[in-house]
């Protein structure tokens, strides 16, 4: 196996590991088990758990990146169109239609190590951030073609649906149901952005 293939090797199965099970009980000998590596390739690529946790972080965010570019940037639909569908692509992605719900990784790190880790945390800010501004673009558009009043604040209404998603995500992976999930979805776009 190649460094580099050590290394995507090992953030691959991390991230699954962390995601599903949490940073505090995810070892790095679990780690190195589930990828079927020694462990001085770890601390070849990594030199502490908190380093690998940031690229674990910055993975997943590229992947959701890649959602909301091919969601939202990426089609000929209207915004709102667009916007719905993006949200009922992160409710069947992350409901229990896939298994059990482990929550966005964002959040659930944000909980469980941002306030110990001013590093993590950092870049944590920088995925909300990166993401409500995507979420934010798609509504400045939806004002543009007028589905939406002028009077809307599309950055304010983005942080709005990001914050009300991830508490969705705590309760819907506190109960294992979708019912918070379809709920912050009917209530984003038949009430919030209904037009």
């Amino acid at each position: 196996m190649s460094k580099q293939t050590t290394k995507e090797n090992l953030i691959h199965v991390g991230l699954g590991l962390i995601h599903t099970a949490g940073y505090m009980a995810t070892g790095v000998n679990q780690i190195l088990e589930a990828a079927k590596v020694p462990k001085g390739s770890f601390y070849h690529h990594f030199t502490t758990k908190d380093e690998f946790v940031l690229e674990v972080i910055k993975r997943y965010a590229a992947g959701e990146q890649e959602r909301w570019e091919r969601l939202l940037d990426g089609s000929n639909l209207s915004p709102l169109k667009k916007l719905r569908r993006y949200f009922k692509d992160l409710i069947a992605t992350y409901g229990v239609r896939g298994g059990p719900i482990a929550g966005c990784l964002l959040g659930n790190m944000t909980l469980e190590v941002a306030g110990q880790n001013p590093e993590i945390r950092k870049f944590l800010g920088q995925a909300f951030d990166a993401w409500q501004s995507a979420i934010a673009r798609t509504i400045r558009e939806a004002v543009e073609k007028q589905e939406l009043p002028k009077t809307v604040k599309p950055d304010d209404v983005a942080a709005l649906l990001v914050n009300s998603w991830e508490g969705a995500q705590v309760r819907a992976k506190a109960l294992q149901s979708d019912k918070p999930l379809e709920l912050f979805f009917d209530n984003a776009f038949n009430v919030l952005l209904k037009n």
